[in-house]
């Protein structure tokens, strides 16, 4: 009877993870239970074998991050080497904790000064700090303390310097129990002024700060670590400003009205951050112009350059940023966020402003009350004399209407003068079938073109080339040329056009 030798079995590679229990899998594979004590006993010291190389990979590799790690550490068994790791991490840990506890930070006594409790007898505060930082009646106060904090006088030698230095890393105790730190150039406090800013921590100050470290070296301190914010800035904005019909002496008594010159400027609103034109373009200025203007106050007003300096100021406001704005200022006359207020009161508001902060680059308009026709011809005069374009004249107890109002009237002479028709020019939009404007030439020989004044009937039959009209301007531009220049109509007694004599500009002192 023959017998056949059993087949080695193979090792199941689910290993102890086999789930499966039919005789027939058993028998041809082998799993944990199939081994016998020896074997297990063996396959254990393999295991832990390997895993003492790996654990020895990795004490090499803390070995290079922590010189402390000796070399006999690493020669040892699997346990052994475990015990050497955590003893030398326990070491290194000891180690960093001496080096932190080894020199407590410096901590420096202050006695606060005192002030007086802006509440006095009022006050409801019953807290030891705040009884420690102000005097209330009662308290013992010294003859040579009023309650107010002395100004640190400071040479220019001094002013980048603490008054009084914190160490890195030490703090100052306030008697009144509030605490003062340094952290290489961050300084912070611990009282409620100071935690409850909302700026980064290195742009915050407070009262203890300023008192301990000087007024003028947080001053400096703040400012350095302050960024400057970005303020978006519109290109256009709606507005609505406050416009002048023309004067008419026949259907207005002037007496009791205030009167200013009228500016030949750019008009410009001020929103508190930047300038703009009437129909709500913006002119960009120099941060160093807008500097002293209000933030908080709305104001109405012209950017000047000097009489008969209408162009170059175009020039100027149309460049932003420009250098050359230091050639003009910005000439203030109202203030229309206040516009349910009557003139007198808004011109005290911007009156005191100006007073208070005395801005480099802005004046303000002055205003002179009416007594007589005979006095507001006179103030004309001066005006038109020293080379002004004319007079404003605003109504009394006034309100700020955001349109064209008879409550703002405008008073100017105009200059009449006759040319000759040189051509016709072709319209545009409605009148892009017939004459736009008139081509004229002046006795000097100057050119320009009229067309404002003309009517439907002009320009459907306008005057014939050769004919001389009569045109009223403003003033002449630099170039010569009349400004705003207006068709009256054709003159029939002419044959030769005539110019307009000017009237020579005088100095202030001479009108």
């Amino acid at each position: 009877m023959s017998t056949t030798a059993a087949l080695p079995k193979k090792k199941c590679e689910f290993w102890d993870k086999c789930y499966r229990k039919n005789k027939q899998h058993k028998e041809e594979y082998l799993h944990p239970c199939d081994m016998q004590d020896d074997e297990k006993i063996e396959t254990k010291k393999t295991t832990k074998l390997d895993e003492k190389d790996e654990e020895k990979i990795t004490v090499d590799y803390s070995k290079k991050k922590n010189d402390g790690v000796s070399k006999a550490a690493v020669a040892t068994n699997a346990a052994d080497s475990g015990a050497s790791t955590k003893a030398a991490e326990a070491g290194v840990g000891a180690t960093c904790s001496n080096k932190d506890t080894s020199a407590a930070p410096q901590v420096i006594q202050y006695v606060s000064k005192k002030e007086k409790c802006k509440y006095w007898e009022k006050c409801y505060q019953t807290s030891k700090a705040h009884k420690d930082e102000f005097y209330h009646p009662g308290d013992d106060i010294p003859a040579n303390d009023d309650g107010k904090q002395k100004e640190n006088k400071k040479t220019r030698a001094q002013t980048n310097r603490p008054q009084n230095d914190i160490p890195d890393g030490a703090s100052v105790q306030f008697d009144s129990g509030y605490t003062l730190k340094r952290d290489g150039d961050i300084y912070s406090c611990t009282c409620k002024g100071f935690l409850i800013q909302k700026a980064p921590i290195n742009e915050r100050t407070c009262k203890h700060l300023k008192e301990y470290l000087g007024d003028h070296f947080e001053k400096i301190r703040v400012e350095k670590n302050t960024k400057p914010k970005k303020v978006h800035i519109s290109s256009h904005i709606n507005i609505n400003l406050l416009l002048a019909h023309k004067y008419d002496e026949k259907a207005t008594d002037p007496k009791g009205w205030w009167i200013s010159e009228k500016l030949d400027g750019v008009r410009a609103f001020w929103n508190g951050r930047c300038f703009y034109s009437r129909l709500g373009n913006a002119f960009y200025a120099p941060e160093w112009f807008t500097r002293d203007l209000p933030k908080d106050i709305h104001l109405d007003g012209e950017l000047f350059g000097g009489r008969g300096q209408f162009q170059s100021t175009v020039s100027i406001v149309k460049t932003a940023e420009s250098p050359k704005w230091k050639d003009i200022k910005y000439y203030v006359f109202d203030a229309p966020h206040m516009g349910k207020e009557t003139f007198e009161k808004r011109m005290n508001v911007i009156k005191e402003y100006f007073e208070e902060h005395e801005p480099k680059y802005a004046v303000f308009v002055e205003q002179t009350k009416c007594k007589s026709k005979e006095h507001l011809e006179g103030k004309l005069t001066r005006v038109l004399n020293i080379g002004g374009e004319g007079l404003m004249i605003r109504q009394p107890n006034s309100i700020y209407e955001p349109t064209r109002s008879k409550t703002l009237l405008k008073i100017k002479k105009f200059y009449d003068a006759e040319a000759i028709v040189i051509a016709h020019e072709r319209g545009k939009g409605v009148n892009q079938h017939r004459c736009g404007a008139l081509r004229c030439r002046m006795a000097c020989g100057k050119e320009f073109s009229v067309g404002s004044g003309m009517t439907d009937k002009n320009r459907n039959n306008p005057p014939k080339i050769g004919s001389i009209i009569t045109y009223r301007f403003q003033e002449l531009s630099n170039s010569g040329s009349p400004r705003f220049p207006t068709f009256v109509g054709i003159r029939l007694d002419k044959t030769e056009p005539e110019d307009a004599e000017i009237r020579p500009v005088l100095n202030e002192e001479d009108a």
